[in-house]
């Protein structure tokens, strides 16, 4: 009898250049890296390893920079307004059309502050949290350890990341390189160091741990 070779394959999940979920890709062999030993994807920089939940009416999934898929509302386009009929005169009065203008520096500066920040709040809601400014809560409070400690990483992480945007920033303005838009912003924020804050537990629980949002939950 011939032996059937099976070719190995991994499914990935891919976003686009906005971050949201796009639909999975399949991997073969030619995607395993020939520098390792053992069986070490190489899993292109579009896509990420775990699943996303499944399908949620109205919801769609947004790649975090953790590595996780978070959830969010699809935008619900605005219907457009109905004209009304116009009302008989002896003259008519001539539309003026606005002209299209380019948004300010200060604008597009805006845009992707909020950009970032919309960011920092998604990545803290996908370890429980409200928004980042809930999870730096936790920095000064010892009560439990493992909040604490999160809560100082993502203290940390914010900073790193302000620091990064606005000297980004600074070189934008003085001409040194060209103005990113945020699907090429996000790529370069920094990422949160939790190893570094890392809490090792005194000993082992049998009781259920509380998921890291809101204590009163």
């Amino acid at each position: 009898m011939h032996q059937v070779l099976t070719m190995k394959t991994k499914t990935v999940y891919s976003f686009g250049p906005d971050r949201v979920y796009a639909g999975p890709v399949a991997l073969d062999e030619s995607d395993l890296s020939p520098a390792d030993e053992g069986e070490v994807w190489l899993i292109p920089g579009n896509c990420l390893a775990a699943e996303p939940p499944p399908a949620v009416e109205g919801k769609r999934y947004f790649a975090a920079a953790n590595g996780l898929w978070i959830q969010e509302d699809i935008p619900v386009p605005q219907r457009p307004v109905e004209p009304t009929a116009p009302q008989p005169s002896d003259e008519e009065p001539v539309a003026i059309e606005p002209e299209p203008r380019e948004p300010t520096p200060e604008e597009r500066a805006a845009a992707l502050r909020d950009g970032v920040q919309k960011h920092l709040d998604l990545t803290a809601a996908s370890y429980g949290y409200d928004d980042i400014s809930t999870a730096v809560t936790y920095a000064e409070e010892p009560a439990v350890p493992r909040f604490q400690a999160q809560g100082r990483a993502f203290r940390a992480w914010r900073s790193r990341v302000w620091d990064f945007c606005y000297s980004l920033q600074d070189k934008v303005a003085a001409g040194q390189i060209g103005e990113p838009t945020l699907e090429q912003l996000l790529p370069m924020l920094p990422v949160c160091d939790f190893i570094a804050f890392q809490v090792v537990p005194v000993q082992e629980s049998d009781q259920p741990l509380l998921t890291a949002g809101s204590p009163s939950e």
